[in-house]
């Protein structure tokens, strides 16, 4: 376990006190137990069970639950897949902005894994962990988003990205979905996979390059392609030819 404590903050909205991370033991139980502040635990892996004044709830990856001043709560790790979580606690002026629903949310995954790291990292500015307070009070209070809406954030994320090492599982951790999910949802709207897309979107921008004569190992890494002979591989599966001779035949 870690845990230590942050820097004074000047920004009173949150003011963060301490932060820390846990990879629990098959079972273990903290509670009962009353705070003096405000916490939020964010799930990374595993599950568990919270148990409040709203109930008891199970949590799982990509979760949060948080846990207000004067409240009563226990929790404790999954008998068989036991949590691994991060938490910061604050008070602050604004803390009770947090009031606003019950004590489970969901979160992207790649939100938890950036606080994970924060923590890992040992980083004790305050304003780093006020932005995360920022983000997740953001995330939760946000409205609910259509489905729609969100697969064509995923097109223009890849549409725009695409000479990122992007994938799926980045992807998926990035928007909150699990991948066969993702996969589903996106090919029954766009006719394609995920992965396909990518592809495609990448083949498309290296034939427009290759067309100006650029250089094979520029357009690689042009596209998204750390490796030239990776890219000539899936160019040559997409197109049917190799970049050299499609540059050579548009010349």
């Amino acid at each position: 376990m870690k845990n230590y404590l942050i820097e004074k903050a000047s920004d009173t909205a949150f003011v963060p006190l301490f932060v820390g991370n846990e990879r629990c033991e098959r079972g273990h139980t903290f509670g009962p137990y009353v705070r003096e502040y405000y916490i939020i635990h964010y799930c990374i892996s595993g599950k568990g069970t919270l148990c409040d004044r709203y109930g008891e709830h199970s949590i799982g990856a990509g979760e949060l639950f948080i846990i207000r001043e004067g409240e009563i709560t226990t929790y404790a790790a999954d008998e068989s897949e036991p949590w691994t979580y991060a938490w910061i606690a604050f008070v602050g002026d604004r803390r009770r902005d947090f009031d606003n629903g019950g004590s489970v949310y969901s979160v992207p995954r790649e939100l938890c894994a950036r606080i994970m790291e924060s923590v890992e990292s040992a980083e004790s500015a305050p304003e780093i962990y006020q932005a995360y307070l920022y983000e997740t009070l953001h995330r939760i209070n946000a409205p609910k988003r259509e489905e729609s809406d969100v697969l064509s954030d995923v097109k223009r994320y890849v549409d725009y990205n695409y000479m990122m090492p992007i994938s799926v599982e980045s992807i998926s951790s990035l928007f909150g979905f699990e991948r066969s999910y993702l996969y589903r949802i996106f090919k029954a709207r766009y006719g394609t996979g995920l992965k396909e897309y990518i592809i495609a979107t990448r083949m498309k921008r290296a034939r427009e390059l290759l067309s100006l004569g650029h250089s094979v190992y520029t357009v690689s890494a042009a596209v998204g392609y750390s490796d030239e002979f990776a890219f000539s591989k899936a160019f040559k599966n997409f197109v049917g030819i190799s970049p050299l001779a499609f540059k050579k035949a548009k010349m």
